[in-house]
């Protein structure tokens, strides 16, 4: 069986940490989303009495991660989610958020094959992309409920790399390499539970390829437009 390290100090992520980021998940959806009726009802009256133009805060949470065009699918990539952000209120219901964040996206996946030959064959791959993020979202507010849509410019620091597959797949660190920056649309909705605290669940997804289709591995990609970042976020703001 042929295996390929970028790093060797990286190993696979086991059930785990994909059990615990499940539950943790779970949890902050319930939170945005099983409301009693006589909360929706009060929801629907909130108003915000904090006329201040510009507000600031932090934001915490996970990622879940996957990259289209490599030949894996599902949000099975957790990864950080965290930093800062400034709000301008630009009217009742409208404002403009900008945030400073540190990212972590990618992919993991696993396939099972049985073959008459040569029996069980099993492959795994990760990408580990980790992104110093500046988001700027359009947010509409009615009630409780929070809307928001923009884009995000994102600069890569660190990428980790490995593939475990029968046949040996080589990888070169310049040939293959990841692009330095990534551009991707966001839209996500959030709940405000008092004046500091909201639960969000975003999904952004990148505008261009962050690896290009002749720099993907060869017999590593699917379909012939590069890869891209696609990502789900669930996490907590905490305003001051």
């Amino acid at each position: 069986m042929g295996v390929f390290y970028r790093n060797r100090r990286s190993r696979p992520e086991g059930g785990a940490i994909m059990q615990l980021a499940s539950h943790i998940t779970t949890c902050l959806m319930a939170m945005l989303f099983a409301m009693p009726v006589g909360v929706v009802a009060k929801g629907a009256e909130y108003y915000d009495e904090d006329e201040r133009t510009f507000r600031g805060g932090v934001a915490g949470g996970l990622n879940f991660g996957q990259v289209d065009g490599d030949r894996y699918f599902g949000y099975h990539k957790p990864g950080l989610h965290m930093g800062g952000f400034v709000q301008m209120r630009l009217g009742e219901r409208i404002g403009l958020q900008m945030e400073l964040l540190y990212s972590q996206k990618g992919s993991h996946g696993h396939a099972v094959a049985e073959t008459p030959v040569a029996g069980t064959q099993v492959s795994l791959c990760h990408i580990g992309l980790s992104y110093i993020e500046v988001p700027v979202v359009l947010q509409y507010q009615r009630g409780r409920m929070v809307a928001e849509a923009g884009a995000t410019w994102a600069y890569l620091l660190r990428t980790n790399e490995w593939i475990l597959e029968p046949q040996a797949l080589y990888i070169d660190g310049v040939g293959n390499r990841f692009n330095n920056t990534d551009i991707n649309c966001v839209l996500g909705v959030g709940r405000k539970f008092d004046k500091h605290w909201q639960a969000n669940i975003r999904f952004q997804y990148s505008v261009i390829a962050i690896r290009p289709p002749e720099r993907v591995p060869v017999g590593y990609g699917y379909g012939t437009q590069g890869q891209y970042n696609n990502v789900l976020t669930v996490r907590v703001l905490y305003t001051l």
